[in-house]
């Protein structure tokens, strides 16, 4: 093996007489991966299968294995995603701490499927495409992973728990308003956070404890006049709970 790189979602192992590996042969192939700390982490490919959701076939799904420091076994690297599968994907470039994602060239990063930064990418917004109208989804990515997050500020700091149903919507034709039966308008999103907030949700975070709390924590952004009419990429509605 001469080098990885990553074309979209898909590992390109290069061997060294330039050849690429194909897919299909890429279970077993144990790759060392630096942590971002000067460590070093071995993650064992051990299936590759397409997404069937993505009928581009540009994402490909990798079952992850890794080493056990203290028995030594191998185990899955990734947690269930909301349909019990456990699954994960690299992506070219890298997050920085306030969660924005920069396509560093020569960097990648290792997501889950129940991660915000897998879950957005096959939600539709995949970083290196274009909306309908030929713009680049970078910023509806970007603006994606704060709304599954509930990153209100744009600082990093997700307000959500795992298994909170959203409804995401768009206004290019990716994700289409399909709430369920008694889900209001959260928040409309922009690349650095929520542009407005109707309603939070989880009232009772520690860090936003109160009505006059969030107010002041999201800097005015909390407003009854937050509707779908509001300029912004990305909508949600969720369930609102007192």
């Amino acid at each position: 093996m001469l080098r990885v790189d990553v074309e979209m979602t898909q590992f390109r192992v290069f061997l060294s007489d330039g050849s690429v590996l194909p897919q299909s042969r890429l279970p077993g192939t144990v790759l060392s991966l630096g942590d971002g700390s000067g460590s070093t982490r071995s993650l064992r490919i051990d299936a590759v299968e397409p997404d069937t959701r993505d009928p581009t076939g540009e994402i490909m799904l990798y079952t992850f294995s890794e080493r056990d420091a203290a028995t030594g076994e191998w185990r899955n690297a990734c947690q269930p995603d909301p349909d019990g599968r456990r699954l994960g994907f690299p992506i070219p470039g890298a997050f920085t701490a306030d969660m924005r994602y920069v396509p560093a060239p020569g960097r990648l990063s290792i997501t889950c499927t129940g991660g915000a930064e897998g879950k957005c990418i096959r939600f539709g917004y995949k970083p290196w495409g274009h909306a309908p109208d030929g713009a680049s989804l970078a910023p509806y990515y970007q603006a994606c992973l704060r709304l599954v997050r509930a990153d209100y500020r744009g600082d990093g700091v997700g307000h959500t728990r795992n298994g909170m149903p959203i409804d995401i919507f768009d206004r290019i034709g990716i994700q289409t308003d399909e709430p369920a039966r008694g889900m209001t308008l959260e928040a409309a999103w922009g690349p650095d956070g929520a542009l407005c907030v109707a309603h939070v949700r989880l009232p009772q975070d520690p860090k936003l404890v109160s009505t006059s709390d969030s107010v002041q924590n999201l800097q005015g952004r909390l407003s009854p006049l937050c509707d779908e009419t509001t300029p912004a990429l990305l909508y949600d509605r969720s369930f609102e709970r007192r």
